[in-house]
């Protein structure tokens, strides 16, 4: 007897210990990094950036990663949430919500006899499946793993310390944008757009049932819909129990014909299912990059976001409010503009528009309509500019002293290089070997002229300004060639930029895409500044964009329009420059018009020639008629008029071809006190620094001695040879046979 004693006693001891160890081993899961509640404070779900245009529009929609994964979610309030949903996601999960403390010892007692079977999702409350998605996920992802035990005993505790902490709306708001409702949706937002495609305030009764339905088992449930159908049919009538809704209510949302994205789905009158067959279930995968508008405009942003805020906020925190320069309008004008052109074959094309005073990018196509992909023609093309690159190559000239009524030679022209003799020459191969106007040169795109002027005012000046304007040089004599476009490189957004210059006061201004982002609170934490450079003077700057109006509106003699008169919009007024690159291999025309700066270019991805109807094509036919349609639409009751003028510019009339002061000619803008000076005759142009007289180069073969010219500086008022004590105003450059230079000293 004495042993039967002493072995129950030493059973009783060992089961004592057995309780103490075990209770201790759950005292020590328990407690052992139990999450404190300030890193709920402090956590940072990731979730659905959204890009939207200047005026409040969203137009994409670029998911977050999470473990490596795209994920769909976007933080809503709960009064972005139809009150059906809510209704029927408590109902569904947790009826008891508003009535216990975190636990419910109803739902607990239930979920222990699931556990006992292996099912550790029973007895789950709102709120401790809360914690379950927020940290204890953080906490299984800092100890690569959790058990499931180990999780179970945790949730309880941290369930009682948020109900305490937070009242039952926010633990509510903070459930329904953490579950995970299958797929790539977490969330309740996502899980709309998911399967729906409509944003949560939308829901109805039906569809807020169904989604409810689904959370215990989001994936399996979704792919069988009639089960999911009996489901719902039990948590509507458990909502009517609950006095959430009347049985009227719920006999409607029962009758609804309610169709999940995926599913095709037939009922009889009194909503039972007749026929649910699964069509497509990857349509309820969320893109990771939702673009419903301007798709170029919107990888632009994505990339220019990556470089200024990370890839960390964008990507793996998310949830930031974007919102671009782009206007809606203007960009639908734009893409009406370039649909169903006739282009050169295998044509691509770019669009951009900017306001040039912020460079805030209003507008942007990256290719032709039914071509679209990764690259980007408007940022990423960098092309020849051609002809667009003369307001440059006279801007220049403007700057060191010219006016528009200087005369420059209009004549045959060669070069040695050591590549062999270059012999530029004008588009059509025709030249009137006179002095002509530079006005009348710009007029008619005339490239000896403007090589002319750029030997004249120096091409490393030249070059100076053109790098400081966005464009890319290339080679030694490309710097020459640079004045009418050759050996420069530029994008369609840069040329939009350098030519915002002309209208703007004189500044190269850097595009700008984004004016803030905000995180998921509405804290701005990007606002990008404008950036400016001063290229031009405004004096300067205008007399250009006289030049340009010019361009489009000038009718030289002997012609019946302009060059870009296709470009001409009633009631507005534009200027703007054409510019086609060797052999039309790049198309361009760059203009502006009140508070519009935008150019469009066409041209082949492989770089070669381009031909329309078995020709070569010609800018001035095809680019011009595309930014007209854009610009007249994307301003359609928008103010017109004209960029206002700069102070210390007066208006002179000459003679377009001459340069002779003509009360019939032309009127164009000088700057005050050299409009009085415009003398008739004048084969020179006036320079503000004189360089020291230079190898011009050799007529070309239609002269018959191939004589070697050289510039040489003369004093306007004697016809002499210029010394040093001259006043650059009185400086006068000519071009003369060499060995003719000492029939210009004077004694």
């Amino acid at each position: 007897m004495r042993g039967l004693f002493r072995i129950l006693r030493v059973a009783l001891l060992a089961a004592f210990v057995g309780a103490a160890a075990g209770g201790g081993y759950v005292v020590w899961l328990l407690l052992r990094d139990l999450p404190s509640l300030e890193a709920l404070d402090n956590l940072r779900f990731t979730a659905t950036s959204t890009f939207y245009t200047r005026d409040g529009v969203p137009i994409a929609d670029l998911a977050s990663v999470e473990d490596g994964r795209a994920i769909a979610r976007q933080l809503v309030r709960l009064s972005d949430v139809s009150p059906a949903a809510i209704a029927a996601v408590v109902v569904s999960e947790d009826q008891r919500f508003f009535r216990h403390y975190g636990v419910d010892p109803v739902r607990l007692l239930g979920g222990l006899y699931y556990t006992l079977r292996g099912d550790l999702q029973g007895g789950s409350t709102i709120t401790t499946q809360v914690v379950k998605n927020t940290l204890l996920r953080e906490l299984a992802l800092e100890r690569r793993g959790i058990s499931g035990l180990e999780r179970k005993l945790k949730e309880f505790p941290l369930a009682i310390q948020i109900e305490r902490r937070y009242s039952k709306e926010e633990i509510l708001e903070l459930y329904l944008n953490v579950v995970p409702w299958g797929g790539n949706a977490q969330g309740i937002w996502a899980a709309a757009q998911a399967y729906f495609g409509k944003d949560p305030s939308e829901l109805n009764l039906a569809e807020g049932a169904y989604l409810a339905t689904l959370i215990p088992a989001p994936n399996t449930r979704y792919l069988d819909y009639p089960a999911t159908r009996r489901r719902m049919r039990v948590l509507l009538n458990n909502m009517v129990a609950e006095g959430w809704v009347s049985p009227a209510e719920a006999e409607a949302a029962w009758r609804y014909r309610l169709v999940p994205r995926g599913w095709e789905v037939s009922y009889d009158d009194e909503g039972n299912l007749k026929e649910a067959r699964l069509v497509d279930p990857s349509v309820r995968v969320i893109p990771e990059r939702n673009v419903r508008l301007a798709p170029y405009f919107v990888y632009e942003v994505q990339r220019y976001l990556r470089e200024k805020i990370g890839v960390d906020k964008l990507r793996n925190q998310g949830g930031l409010r974007i919102v671009t320069t782009l206007d809606l309008r203007m960009q639908a004008a734009a893409e009406k503009a370039v649909a169903g052109r006739r282009l050169p074959d295998q044509a691509q094309l770019a669009l951009v528009a900017l306001e040039p005073n912020s460079g805030e990018v209003l507008a942007m196509v990256g290719a032709r309509p039914g071509t679209e992909g990764e690259f980007n023609r408007a940022t990423q093309a960098w092309r020849s500019p051609g002809s667009a690159i003369k307001p440059f190559t006279y801007g220049v000239a403007l700057e060191a002293g010219w006016t528009q009524a200087t005369t420059v030679l209009d004549a045959p022209v060669e070069y040695r290089t050591p590549r062999g003799v270059w012999r530029p020459k004008n588009f059509d191969g025709k030249y009137l070997d006179r002095p002509v106007s530079i006005r009348y040169a710009f007029d008619r795109s005339l490239n000896l002229p403007a090589i002319r002027t750029a030997e004249a005012i120096g091409i490393q000046r030249l070059g100076d300004k053109l790098r400081a304007a966005g464009f890319r040089l290339t080679g030694n004599m490309a710097v020459l060639a640079n004045a009418i476009g050759g050996g420069a490189e530029i994008t369609p957004m840069g040329l939009a930029a350098a030519y915002a210059s002309f209208v703007n006061g004189g500044y190269w201004v850097e595009p700008r895409l984004v004016l803030r982002v905000e995180d998921a609170e509405g804290r701005v934490i990007y606002q990008p500044e404008t950036r400016k450079v001063q290229l031009w003077t405004p004096q300067v700057a205008y007399q250009i964009w006289d030049m340009l109006k010019g361009y489009v509106y000038d009718i030289p003699p002997g012609f019946r329009s302009s060059l870009a008169w296709q470009a001409q919009i009633p009631g507005r007024v534009v200027g703007g420059k054409t510019g086609t690159s060797d052999e039309a291999i790049d198309l361009w025309f760059a203009g502006a018009t009140r508070g519009l700066v935008a150019t469009v270019w066409v041209g082949r991805d492989d770089h070669k020639p381009q031909r329309m109807g078995g020709v070569e094509p010609s800018s001035s036919v095809v680019n011009p008629p595309i930014w007209r349609d854009f610009v007249e639409e994307a301003l359609r009751g928008r103010p017109a008029g004209d960029f206002p003028q700069p102070p210390g510019l007066v208006a002179a009339s000459f003679d377009l071809l001459t340069g002779n002061p003509s009360s019939s000619g032309v009127v164009a803008l000088f700057p005050a006190g050299q409009a009085e000076r415009v003398q008739a005759q004048s084969p020179a142009a006036v320079l503000r620094e004189a360089p020291p007289p230079t190898y011009v180069g050799r007529l070309g073969p239609t002269v018959a001695d191939a004589a070697v010219y050289q510039s040489l500086a003369l004093d306007r008022a004697t016809g002499c040879l210029a010394g040093p004590e001259v006043p650059t105003h009185r400086l006068v450059w000519v071009q003369v046979p060499e060995g003719r230079a000492s029939d210009y000293r004077c004694r």
